[in-house]
């Protein structure tokens, strides 16, 4: 494995990389400051689901990606993360298009943010 995909396992939510990639980043300096003095900064990465077929299967083709959905993750290194995923649309053997469902590895049910992060608030006082 690469030492640069190993390195953003570290900083994304399980097993995203499995199933997508990290197309494009970028830091975004709000102009607000926290703590006083400290600049706010974003941390903004852009994900598109891999071209792998459901289970390997030939019924599917890729047929683009839906709109993104933006999701909120830890912050890394005092930068807000915030994720922007999209994913891919693909044409069966009938000629419908489906997005496949991963249950609840993208998000924690009714939140705009990871799973690891929404159980983290929810431990918070």
């Amino acid at each position: 494995m690469d030492i640069y995909k190993s390195l953003a396992r570290l900083f994304l939510p399980d097993e995203v990389l499995d199933y997508f990639d990290v197309v494009n980043f970028e830091e975004i300096h709000t102009g607000k400051t926290f703590f006083g003095d400290y600049p706010e900064k974003e941390l903004h990465l852009y994900l598109d689901e891999k071209d792998m077929p459901p289970c390997g299967s030939k019924k599917y083709r890729p047929n683009g990606f839906t709109e993104e959905k933006v999701m909120h993750d830890f912050p890394i290194r005092d930068r807000k993360a915030i994720l922007h995923i999209r994913r891919r649309r693909w044409i069966n053997a009938e000629g419908h298009n489906e997005v496949l469902d991963y249950g609840d590895l993208l998000g924690a049910d009714g939140t705009k943010f990871s799973r690891e992060f929404a159980a983290f608030l929810k431990e918070c006082p």
